[in-house]
């Protein structure tokens, strides 16, 4: 499922989409449990699961369904029609959001969560549409660093660098390996984002 990104300067989408997930909704709370406006076509959820996102530099957060999926990749949607796509637990795509990550290659990212890669740094390669439509990469490399928490549940950090930046990853996992809680970078004007799984009614 792909939604193209609107074409709004990412300052003005931000302090927007704050608005709009800030907001309270009856409409919106009686049928997927989102704030936000109504679109006019609401998301068809495939399934029960529930993601709440939140983002911090701007207290804007929401309750997302999963509308779609492509082999490991989840699509999740609000019922404006911002799109989040996660592979494993693994943020790999935004829409809707402004200042989107239009594609993420997260094999590294995925197999130090698996532990099944021994490397002590893996890429970490993210792109982007810049202000003419035209798709920009960003070059990472990131290591674990990974800390127990008390079960069920533990944290694995994941630390990257390019040249201009540098970002940290939170994964919580549960026993069976699965993210029930992450803390991710998106991009320079959406900054970090946070997901957790709820319990399913």
């Amino acid at each position: 499922m792909s939604v193209r990104p609107r074409r709004i300067p990412a300052t003005a989408l931000v302090a927007g989409l704050a608005l709009l997930l800030a907001a309270g909704c009856d409409r919106v709370s009686r049928t997927l449990d989102l704030t936000g406006t109504v679109a006019a076509v609401p998301p068809q959820p495939i399934g029960p699961a529930r993601l709440r996102v939140t983002l911090p530099a701007t207290g804007a957060q929401a309750t997302l369904a999963p509308v779609a999926r492509n082999g490991d990749v989840t699509v999740w949607q609000t019922l404006d029609g911002i799109t989040l796509s996660f592979r494993g637990g693994v943020l790999v795509a935004t829409r809707g959001l402004g200042d989107d990550l239009m594609s993420a290659d997260v094999d590294g990212t995925l197999a130090m969560l698996r532990g099944t890669d021994e490397a002590t740094h893996y890429p970490h390669i993210r792109s982007y549409l810049d202000g003419e439509d035209r798709t920009v990469f960003r070059s990472f490399q990131c290591r674990r660093d990974a800390r127990a928490e008390a079960a069920p549940a533990h944290q694995v950090v994941e630390r990257c660098i390019s040249t201009d930046a540098e970002i940290t990853n939170t994964y919580w996992l549960d026993q069976t390996g699965e993210t029930t809680r992450s803390r991710q970078w998106v991009s320079p004007a959406i900054d970090y984002m946070e997901t957790e799984r709820l319990p399913r009614e």
